[in-house]
């Protein structure tokens, strides 16, 4: 018996679906130029053969080629983080890269432990360069949020590692 639990990929045309509704197709059918069919056919899987094979994949479909060849040429997919911290910025979010979890030594561990040490520290640092009152330093206050940024990945990294089947 397979213990394991296969994690089943979801399709764009699913996510799609649950975004769009068919006021909202047809508005983004305009604001894309292209047809309100062509956008609707992105949000439900193809009906035939010859409608896969068509090459009218939505642009979700589009962003998985993308890292999908740059894993394909890299044999992992960081160059395409880029793209996903874009996408993560435009929903107020931050993207969060998930290294695979594996048996690692004390000294690894630690290295780990000590990067988030280090991250949280730049957090601290430059919150005070800004001031806890809120200073209107814009660059300044970009900084420290990249650095906040980077402090929640290196977190998110070792409790993934610590817990590879937990959340």
């Amino acid at each position: 018996m397979n213990d394991k639990k296969t994690k089943r990929v979801r399709r764009a045309y699913d996510v799609m679906g649950e975004v769009l509704d068919r006021g909202d197709a047809v508005e983004l059918s305009r604001l894309l130029s292209r047809t309100p069919q062509l956008v609707t056919a992105w949000c439900r899987a193809p009906k035939t053969r010859q409608e896969f094979a068509s090459g009218k994949l939505g642009p979700l479909d589009n962003l998985r080629t993308l890292i999908l060849m740059v894993r394909d040429d890299d044999g992992k997919p960081d160059r395409a983080y880029p793209i996903g911290e874009y996408i993560a910025e435009l929903l107020g979010g931050v993207f969060v890269p998930i290294i695979q979890p594996s048996s690692c030594s004390e000294a690894d561990r630690l290295a780990r432990i000590s990067h988030v040490l280090r991250e949280t520290g730049e957090v601290i640092d430059s919150a005070s360069q800004i001031g806890f009152e809120g200073a209107n330093n814009s660059a300044a206050k970009a900084a420290c949020i990249r650095d906040i940024d980077d402090a929640i990945v290196a977190l998110v990294q070792l409790k993934k590692n610590i817990n590879p089947k937990g959340r």
